[in-house]
């Protein structure tokens, strides 16, 4: 895990916090839409940033980094994964439960719910077959002609695409947030105002504080949730009889953690 901050004028787009400024720009975020979805967009309205809607049942919250909706009340959550993580699909069924939630108001019937749309942008290949953009599709089994539509969407774009089977606009962006590379000549307006976009948050001073604030809280939570797996690992093990030699080597390779700083670790919670 990273003990040090990235300087804000060195973000790249990749990073949460950039991402976040760079798509509460409506005109980025309206050409991104529209050069993904092929469709015009009149005006974006935003709802709400990072909100949580929380489940009542399960108490469980979901920060939708970007929610808006078009001229049409479509609504979207459009979110960046830099790492890799499992069960993609069932986060994305919860986000759209929280949409979904949101807009049916008392007394409204089910077919008042508008189109949903949620967009991960990933900066690795979630499915690994090498395509640059994967979108769910819905058919009934066994009778493929026939259309089950829920009125949601999930899109899950991929940086580290090898197979070009997206738009060249959404191409170029895909790249820039691979490679954070300034450099890149872009043909496509998206990426021009993209850039232009990272630049002007990078120089912009009155986002130091607010970020700094962040990006402290955020290593803090990671640091804490490292320290939970790292005691859950070493009880568990320890519990199966396992030999502390062992466990020191399972915690190093798990978390990353040198030979020592795995013996210490294992240790403090080995004798609890």
């Amino acid at each position: 895990m990273p003990t040090t901050i990235t300087p804000l004028s060195q973000l790249p787009l990749s990073d949460d916090f950039m991402f976040g400024e760079v798509m509460r720009q409506p005109e980025v975020c309206q050409l991104f839409l529209e050069c993904l979805l092929n469709k015009s967009i009149e005006r974006i309205e935003y709802i709400s940033k990072q909100e949580d809607l929380a489940d009542d049942v399960s108490g469980h919250g979901i920060r939708l980094d970007v929610y808006l909706n078009d001229d049409a009340g479509t609504h979207y959550d459009i979110e960046m994964q830099k790492t890799s993580s499992q069960g993609l699909e069932r986060r994305i069924r919860y986000y759209q439960g929280g949409i979904d939630r949101r807009c049916l108001g008392k007394g409204l019937d089910y077919t008042d719910l508008p189109e949903s749309y949620v967009i991960f942008i990933c900066d690795f290949d979630y499915y690994h077959s090498g395509l640059a953009c994967y979108e769910r599709g819905f058919r009934i089994k066994g009778r493929e002609d026939i259309v089950y539509d829920g009125g949601s969407h999930a899109i899950i774009l991929n940086s580290r695409y090898q197979e070009a089977n997206a738009p060249q606009s959404i191409l170029e962006f895909l790249d820039y947030v691979r490679t954070n590379n300034d450099q890149l000549q872009p043909s496509s307006e998206l990426v021009q105002r993209t850039k232009q976009a990272v630049h002007t948050v990078r120089s912009d001073r009155t986002k130091e504080v607010p970020y700094m604030t962040w990006a402290m809280k955020t290593r803090d939570l990671l640091r804490q949730g490292r320290e939970e797996g790292i005691k859950a690992l070493v009880i568990t093990l320890k519990g199966l009889s396992q030999a502390s030699d062992l466990v020191i080597k399972t915690v190093a390779e798990q978390f990353g953690l040198s030979p020592k700083e795995a013996g210490e670790k294992t240790m403090q919670y080995w004798e609890e």
